[in-house]
Order: C-alpha cells, then sequence, then structure tokens
C-alpha cells in the first residue's frame, strides 16, 4: 500500500517539486493550498494530487489536512509577507518590514509544528516532518549582520520544532540555498541594473565576488526532501547543487543569453541607499553573511547522505548540451537551460531599472 505525503506550498516552487517528486515515485500526494480552485491547483490536480484546503492562518485547519499522511513536507512563505506589507511599513522604519514578516513567518512555523505533533499524538502515523528552513544569519554572522530575516525567522521555528522532543525524534531540516532562478525573479531587489548605453546586465553586490557561495535548483527540492525521508532523523541538510561565485554565475549567464554582464562590488550601506526600507539591505547582508561566514558548519551535504545522489547540473562545462536525465523527474533544468534565450524576457532590461550612470 503506497505511503501518503501531505505537502505545504504545493503550488509553489519547493512545494510543487516535492509533490511531483513523490507522485513520480508511487506514493498518494496530498497537496495543502488555501486556494484549491487556482489554476496552479488545478493543473496538479489533473496530474493525480489529491488537493485539499487548509490556511495557516487557522491552525485547526491543518489538522485534517495532516491526518494520516506518513510524510509531511512544510514551508513557510516570508516574501509575500515582506513585499505585500513593505510599500506601507517602509515609511515607518528600515526594519519594521522585516520585523512584521519574520513575526509573522515564525507565528505561522509554530502553528505547523503544533499541529504535526498534535496529529503525531493523536495518530501515531507520522514518519518523518521535513521542514524547509534557513541557518540564524545574525547568529552565523556573530551579530554583524541583523537585517537576514528571511533566515531568522525560520531557524527560531527549528529551534522551537527541536523542543518538541517526540516530533524532532520524526524531523529533520531542509536548508535551501540560493536559488538559481533569483536573477530572473528578484533581479531588481537584488541590486541588478541595465547599462542601456553599453547593453550591460550589471549585477550590484556587497562582499567579494570571487567567494563561492551555494546555489540550489529550486525544482531539485523533491530529490532532497527525498533524501531527509530515506535517511535518520534529525538531520540538518543543506540543499546544494553547485558552489559558485557571483563572477561564475553570471559568466554562464552571459555566454547563455548573449547578454554582457558585470558583477560590481558595493557596500550595503550604498545598497541600502538604492532601495530604502529594508528590502535591498535583507538580501545585501544576506549576501555579505554567506561570503564572510558562510551557512554553517552544522549543515550536511547531500552527498554525506547519499554519495551516488544526482542532481542537476549546473556547470559551465554543461553550456550548449543536454542536461542529464535524473532518475525520477521528467524535466532536468540547470544553468544553461534557466538561462535559455527563449527565457530571455523575464532577465532582460524591461523588468530592471535602468542604470543612471
Amino acid at each position: 500500500m503506497a505511503k501518503t505525503i501531505a505537502v505545504l506550498g504545493v503550488t509553489g516552487n519547493q512545494g510543487g517539486s516535492v509533490a511531483t517528486h513523490f507522485l513520480s515515485l508511487g506514493w498518494n500526494v496530498r497537496g495543502i493550498t488555501r486556494n484549491a480552485s487556482s489554476s496552479k491547483a488545478l493543473a496538479l490536480a489533473q496530474q493525480g494530487i489529491s488537493i485539499v484546503t487548509a490556511d495557516l492562518d487557522t491552525p485547526s485547519t491543518l489538522i485534517p489536512a495532516f491526518s494520516g499522511a506518513h510524510v509531511i513536507f512544510a514551508i513557510t512563505d516570508f516574501w509575500a509577507t515582506f513585499l505585500s506589507s513593505y510599500p506601507e511599513l517602509k515609511k515607518i522604519s528600515n526594519r519594521a518590514t522585516g520585523e512584521y514578516a519574520l513575526s509573522e513567518e515564525v507565528r505561522r512555523g509554530k502553528a505547523i509544528a503544533d499541529a504535526t505533533a498534535h496529529v503525531l499524538k493523536e495518530e501515531g502515523v507520522l514518519e518523518r516532518f521535513v521542514y524547509s528552513t534557513l541557518p540564524n544569519f545574525t547568529e552565523q554572522s556573530k551579530g554583524k549582520y541583523t537585517y537576514c530575516y528571511h533566515f531568522d525567522g525560520k531557524a527560531e521555528v527549528s529551534e522551537y520544532l527541536k523542543g518538541k522532543k517526540e516530533l524532532w525524534e520524526r524531523s529533520s531540516l531542509l536548508n535551501m540555498a540560493f536559488y538559481t532562478s533569483n536573477l530572473s525573479a528578484m533581479g531588481a531587489i537584488l541590486g541588478v541594473t541595465f547599462d542601456k548605453e553599453n547593453g550591460k546586465l550589471i549585477w550590484n553586490k556587497p562582499g567579494a565576488n570571487a567567494v563561492l557561495h551555494p546555489w540550489v535548483v529550486p525544482e531539485d527540492t523533491g530529490i532532497f526532501a527525498e533524501l531527509l525521508v530515506r535517511s535518520p532523523p534529525k538531520q540538518d541538510l543543506l540543499a546544494v547543487n553547485e558552489m559558485a561565485s557571483y563572477n561564475a554565475f553570471m559568466d554562464i549567464w552571459s555566454e547563455v543569453t548573449g547578454v554582457p554582464s558585470e558583477v560590481r562590488a558595493i557596500s550595503v550601506q550604498e545598497a541600502d541607499e538604492a532601495s530604502p526600507g529594508g528590502l535591498a539591505r535583507e538580501a545585501a547582508e544576506s549576501n555579505s553573511t554567506s561570503a564572510e561566514f558562510g551557512w554553517g558548519k552544522h549543515l550536511v551535504m547531500p552527498k554525506d547522505l547519499d554519495p551516488q545522489v544526482r542532481l542537476t547540473t549546473c556547470s559551465k562545462s554543461q553550456l550548449g548540451e543536454k542536461p542529464q536525465e535524473k532518475p525520477y523527474t521528467a524535466t532536468n533544468p540547470s544553468l544553461n537551460t534557466l538561462f535559455s534565450k527563449t527565457a530571455q524576457p523575464t532577465f532582460l532590461p524591461s523588468q530592471l531599472r535602468e542604470n543612471d550612470s
């Protein structure tokens, strides 16, 4: 008899990947969303995923959504709260939006943990709870960088989860590295501009540009979640496909798109002044922490759990080649497919601020 996995945020990047991956493994997949009639939810239902409705702001709805599940994958959305409240809260202070988004994420994350613990106590069916989290970057930077709210809030929920002893014995943590898709999805927030005169994309960012950062292809989330389900509990996994510098990242982008690019080093203060209200500073301090302090030696790598794990290849050597097939998914996007010329409109100047210089 097939086991059941309940997936929060099933219409998002991470949840969608987990749902489709486990479906390909023959699991019963229960996708949890606030809006079961959305186009994304309906498309998932057509694939054979059971769609149920629950709302993190109404914790009682989580219990029936989790009931009977052998595995629960949980994620909270910091950025939706941040971006929706930013226009008003940025008027109050530089920290107001981040502090509010963190408080909401912590509240919702704790509600998920409470509901999961309740279902485990009542039913005893749950085998693994996978929580999508991030390290505490304020602690990781030894207090140097304190605007990393989307890291610190998730880390606070992780500590809360560890305090629920019975549940923690069946849990593991998934830390998603920097998305390879961030350039297209959040370019303006990350300091990307376009030099119209020279036809060049400029990524203005703090931190040494040659330092290696962890990058993850979000479509591989399902593979990372499966690793944690197959491994002993209490893992703290860094979901990473490649370690690459920003210089190398942009070299790949330019080679594939044919658009010249440059990574320019700026200070955190300069980033903050470009987009005041805490938005740019959140990204700038997160990058700076990664560059100067890393993500934490406590994290395990995918190959620590399975030396044979097959993930999307993001190396420059793969440019122009068909991405290697993965055993579990029909599609296998790599940097060259993410940066394909058919995808150019999401990367190019129409969505970016023009450089004044």
